[in-house]
């Protein structure tokens, strides 16, 4: 049926999920530090966080990058299946998550990997909201 449907419709749905997920792979950053300049695939970030007014990508082999973009606006560039906000100064990627503990007033504490020195909690407004993201609710 969903053939037949896909067919008479005229939209190639297919194609469609091909370029989105080509889309969401082919999207990169470009980190600059001192002279060199690297790329970093979207796939391999771990998480992105702030401290001190900078904010710093995380790869999923540890490295700790500077980058030019707010969290307000990485919030709007990364994929929302993927990656979550979990308080005002951490963005979080699930393959991230190494475990999970309840903490006070219904909040979340998260340790990720690589691991991070700063605290990881999910606010309380957000923990519900982070809770339906785990298992692929929004």
């Amino acid at each position: 049926k969903a053939r037949q449907w896909q067919a008479g419709s005229g939209f190639d749905y297919v194609a469609l999920a091909k370029a989105l997920q080509k889309e969401e792979s082919s999207k990169r950053f470009l980190i600059r530090f001192g002279q060199q300049i690297r790329v970093v695939e979207m796939r391999n970030v771990s998480y992105f966080y702030t401290q001190d007014k900078i904010t710093f990508l995380v790869t999923k082999e540890g490295k700790r990058y500077p980058i030019d973009y707010s969290l307000e606006k990485l919030e709007e560039m990364v994929d929302s299946s993927r990656f979550f906000r979990i308080n005002r100064q951490f963005i979080i990627s699930i393959e991230a998550i190494k475990e999970m503990y309840a903490y006070s007033k219904s909040r979340v504490k998260v340790d990720l990997h690589p691991p991070c020195e700063l605290e990881t909690i999910v606010s309380t407004e957000r923990s519900p909201v982070f809770k339906r993201w785990l298992v692929g609710e929004r």
